[in-house]
This record gives C-alpha cells, sequence and structure tokens, in this order.
C-alpha cells in the first residue's frame, strides 16, 4: 500500500471509516474530502469510482481579448484577470473542465476527431492535481486513503492513481485498514451511456468471486464496489424509452432498478460485514442484506454539495453509521 501504513495491527477500538464517491470532477467535492477525516474524526477516508468530469467548458476568446462564456444559464464576458480565473475556478468546482479556445477551435477539434485527446489531457491535469492536494493535506496526519475508477473513468486514468504519492488505489486487490480487508471493483454492469468501463454481469460475477477468494478474514471485509446490488432500494434510476428519454407517469418521473445481480448475489452468498456504493447518484440509502449493510450515499457533486457516509467499524460489526453532508 504506497505511502500508507495501517495505523494499528489489530481492531482493538472503533474505526472510523469516511466514504464518499462519484465527485465526477468537481473541485469543491474533492477539497471537502480531503477535509472530512479532520471534520468528521475519521481514522480512514474512501473515495468511490467516478472522479473524473463529464464535459468540457469552452470559454472563447474574443477579437477584443475579452473571453465569452455561457454556462449554467449565465453568460459572462470578461478581460483576462481575476475574474476569468474566478469563473474557471466555478467551472471546475461543477466538474467541468474550462478551456479557452479561439472561435470555433473546439467544434473544429470535434470535427477533427481530436476532442476526446484534449478531454483526457484535461482530466489527467485535474486527477494529477488532486493526488498532489492529497499528499499535502493527508500525508502530515498519517491519514490512509483509498479510491478507485468508476464505469465513467477512462482506463488511463489508473496509472494516476497507481502513481499517487500518497493514498492506494484500491481496486483489483485486497487492502488493510486497521485488521479489516477492503475488496473494491469498480467497473459497473452494462448501461445504456456505454460507458469506458462495464461488465456483463457474468463477467461482473467471476471477477468479484476471484477477488472474494483473496480475502483472509472475509467476514470482517469491506467491499467497496462501485455498482450497487439490484433492486435493494440503492440503484433506482429513472426509466429510459430507445431514445434515452425520461420516462413520466402522471408527471411523476418513472424509476426502476438498474443495479447489479451479480453483486446482490454475491453480498448475499458471501456476507461481508460492509459494503459500499455509488453509480446511482439518485438512490442514497442504507439497507441491510443479512449482515451486510449496504451504503450507498449518493451524489449531488453538480451543486459542489458532497453527500458521505461515516460508519464506525468493530471487529465483527457496524457500530454506527450515518449520512453526513457538506
Amino acid at each position: 500500500m504506497p505511502g500508507v501504513a495501517p495505523r494499528r495491527a489489530d481492531v482493538a477500538r472503533h474505526l472510523k471509516l469516511y466514504f464518499a464517491t462519484d465527485v465526477h470532477g468537481s473541485d469543491k467535492c474533492f477539497r471537502k474530502f480531503l477535509h472530512a477525516s479532520t471534520v468528521y474524526g475519521a481514522d480512514a477516508v474512501i473515495l468511490g469510482g467516478d472522479v473524473a468530469g463529464k464535459a468540457i467548458q469552452g470559454i472563447t476568446r474574443d477579437v477584443d481579448n475579452t473571453y465569452q462564456c455561457t454556462f449554467r444559464g449565465a453568460h459572462y464576458a470578461l478581460s483576462e484577470g481575476e475574474e476569468l480565473m474566478a469563473l474557471e475556478q466555478l467551472i471546475s468546482d461543477h466538474g467541468y473542465y474550462p478551456y479557452r479556445a479561439d472561435p470555433g477551435e473546439l467544434e473544429a477539434m470535434r470535427d477533427a476527431g481530436s476532442l476526446d485527446a484534449i478531454f483526457l489531457t484535461l482530466m489527467r491535469e485535474r486527477l494529477t492535481r488532486w493526488m498532489t492536494m492529497a499528499d499535502e493535506r493527508l500525508r502530515p496526519a498519517g491519514t490512509p486513503a483509498f479510491w478507485m475508477l468508476g464505469n465513467d473513468d477512462p482506463p488511463p486514468l489508473r496509472e494516476i492513481l497507481d502513481d499517487a504519492p500518497w493514498g492506494s488505489q484500491a481496486e483489483g486487490t485486497i487492502l488493510q485498514i486497521d485488521g479489516h480487508e477492503l475488496l473494491s471493483w469498480g467497473y459497473s454492469n452494462i448501461t445504456p451511456w456505454n460507458s469506458y468501463r462495464e461488465m456483463t454481469e457474468d463477467q461482473l460475477e467471476e471477477k468479484l468471486r476471484e477477488l472474494w477468494r483473496k480475502l483472509a478474514n472475509p467476514e470482517r471485509a469491506i467491499a467497496n464496489l462501485h455498482v450497487p446490488p439490484y433492486d435493494t432500494g440503492l440503484d433506482e434510476a429513472p426509466m429510459l424509452d430507445r431514445d434515452l428519454r425520461v420516462q413520466q407517469a402522471v408527471g411523476q418521473v418513472k424509476m426502476a432498478p438498474v443495479g447489479s445481480t451479480a453483486v446482490r448475489e454475491i453480498l448475499e452468498e458471501r456476507q461481508p460485514l460492509l459494503s459500499l456504493h455509488g453509480h446511482i447518484h439518485e438512490s442514497h440509502g442504507f439497507r441491510r442484506l443479512g449482515r451486510t449493510l449496504a451504503v450507498n450515499p449518493g451524489s449531488d457533486y453538480g451543486t459542489g454539495a458532497l453527500n458521505g457516509v461515516l460508519l464506525t467499524l468493530d471487529a465483527d460489526r457496524v457500530r454506527a453509521h450515518q449520512f453526513v453532508r457538506g
């Protein structure tokens, strides 16, 4: 576990964890995540998948060297300087990637097929900066941190987490948190969006069983699985038609379970102490699957609010759990 040493060799006293997920590029949410251990007194912090943002926000350079931008319904016309930098930070706080461009530049990139490369570069730059911030803020306190990619994150971002100066890339391995084993997997089941990292249910089941075989004490394990278990209330999302339009009935959005049957099956069968999930932003909640406490804090990253869960663990039970929002 690069850069992180367990604080205790056993679980004689309570372990307090802070978990958040699906920050989707929000600078503000990530800064709040880094402060969580101090604010909530957590012994370790876990960031679930979907760390990257979803879109570039162009800021167009005009002929008079002003910069034009319409963002979240507001129009901006700014000269280069502090106000422009403040706008770029506002955009970043909401999870987008600001990009200063000449008129038509982004459209030309899109038409030439080079826009994806710029998008990935912006993702890499922000995630690299985040890992530097984590080193600066968490290392002095010795706070263990764990993170992984989600289904919406391009696979090349993995190397940034692997090489982070502090904290541990958790996916696909078994890591120790004060006597508990952390098992992590960030791929989702198949979605309508054809996202970067998806698996069929059969593939998910095979991978999860492979990881489970590596656990020494599965009854004490923490399963950090991006996609929630199917039909548990942690996976309710708007129903879509063939054209990906949200379906309504009597003026209300129709909801349906979209989680993973493989995740539910293995949780019910193997019964880890705790399972941590994200992926479905609308479905925050706690559910019991036998002895397993399953958690989805949801996500409201677009407003800059960070939804999280604070959990207190004994050796063989979850002593306390609560939603926190900042």
